[in-house]
């Protein structure tokens, strides 16, 4: 388990900062700024890669978390580079991020 509250910590650590990243922009904002959408696409990566290396046993005592999803989500981005589709990216920060912050904190102990 321990391994796999590294790998949960990664994965907060990175959502957090996706948050962080587009507090302040707007949709437009995102997509007009390549260097914005490469720091979140970069964050997403790192939840993704993450989250593959968390034990099957700790993935499935989470089962809030959209394991299949963030897997999908990275084959995306890595496969279909060339066409990642913002608007997809947006509403992932808008509607997936904040749940999977909510949940990692209820599930990491708060003295890591």
């Amino acid at each position: 388990m321990q391994r796999d509250l590294q790998f949960l910590l990664d994965m907060l650590q990175s959502a957090e900062l996706i948050i962080t990243y587009t507090a302040k922009s707007s949709k437009d904002e995102f997509v007009a700024n390549v260097q914005l959408q490469d720091s979140v696409i970069r964050r997403l990566l790192v939840i993704a890669e993450a989250a593959r290396r968390v034990s099957a046993a700790t993935r499935q005592t989470l089962s809030n978390i959209s394991w299949q999803e963030i897997n999908g989500m990275r084959n995306r981005l890595v496969h279909d580079y060339d066409d990642v589709n913002l608007n997809i990216v947006w509403d992932v920060i808008q509607s997936a991020i904040p749940p999977l912050i909510a949940e990692l904190k209820s599930q990491i102990p708060p003295e890591h």
